[in-house]
């Protein structure tokens, strides 16, 4: 199988030559366009969001080699979280590629937060599986690095450091 030509691109300004193009198809279908013959991205999603939080961790842990779980877990959550990976999706022009239904077409699921999000990680699957872990090592690091060197000492969201403070005062 040869990828289309906008594929290509993508795979290009992704940074990972696919052996296996078959893969990055179904990283961008989504289940409104799926059938038996062209699977949709939800299985690859669920494995990309747990090769991304891998790397993550790694990531963190070499960055901040005295930082503490409690200090690491928000920093996490901010990478690993959909709109981060939404943010990486939009940079890399990934919602020009995804393949879509009619109705989520005309919606315009091609900007919807959530489904870049989805997207991206099954990207990240389609990587890993397709060139193994350092593979999907070097692209989520290619376009998550600036990220990790700039996420805050402090990465907590809003409602856990509200929460934190009410408790704190005893309320």
């Amino acid at each position: 199988m040869k990828l289309a030509a906008d594929l290509q691109a993508f795979a290009e300004r992704l940074g990972h030559g696919f052996k296996r193009p078959e893969l990055l198809l179904r990283a961008v279908t989504h289940a409104s366009i799926s059938a038996p013959s062209r699977p949709d991205n939800q299985r690859l999603e669920f494995l990309g969001d747990r090769v991304l939080g891998l790397v993550m961790a790694e990531a963190l842990l070499a960055a901040d080699r005295g930082a503490s779980e409690g200090q690491l877990a928000p920093r996490f959550n901010a990478l690993v979280r959909k709109e981060a990976c939404a943010d990486v999706a939009r940079e890399l022009d990934l919602g020009a590629v995804l393949k879509l239904g009619r109705s989520e077409m005309m919606s315009g699921g091609r900007r919807k937060e959530a489904l870049l999000a989805d997207a991206m990680e099954a990207v990240i699957a389609a990587v890993y599986l397709d060139g193994g872990f350092e593979a999907a090592k070097s692209v989520v690091l290619a376009h998550w690095g600036g990220r990790i060197d700039a996420v805050e000492a402090d990465a907590r969201d809003a409602k856990t450091a509200l929460q934190e403070w009410a408790q704190a005062r005893g309320q």
